[in-house]
């Protein structure tokens, strides 16, 4: 018997500056900080919450977000259509983030936008 699920309800994320990640989600990503705190940050994607936690005590100095290691690769969340991906290219390039603009998934067929946020982890905007 599987367990009911409706998705998923929060992602964690440890980040090396919180101020910078803020900036990052809510000026260039317009997402909506719903919990500002000092030692945390929340902001929803859809149903989805994002909470933004300062690295654990014992972290490596300068550690990044890698997919080379075991565990999460990327996020992907989904968007409407081409419209929206269009004006997620816009808005990264206007705050010069670095993405390829709107690419299409070989497998899928699928057109998305992929793009890093200030910690190198890689985002997905996915259309449906």
């Amino acid at each position: 018997m599987a367990i009911d699920s409706s998705g998923i309800h929060h992602i964690t994320l440890r980040v090396t500056d919180l101020e910078r990640s803020r900036a990052f989600y809510e000026g260039v990503l317009g997402f909506d900080v719903q919990a500002p705190d000092l030692d945390l940050i929340v902001f929803g994607v859809g149903e989805t919450l994002i909470a933004l936690l300062p690295p654990l005590e014992g972290t490596a100095e300068g550690d990044r977000f890698s997919e080379y290691r075991v565990g999460i690769d990327h996020l992907a969340f989904a968007v409407a259509g081409r419209e929206e991906l269009e004006r997620a290219v816009e808005l990264l390039r206007a705050a010069e983030v670095a993405t390829r603009g709107i690419e299409t998934d070989p497998l899928l067929g699928k057109e998305f936008v992929c793009f890093r946020d200030p910690d190198n982890v890689q985002w997905e905007f996915y259309s449906r």
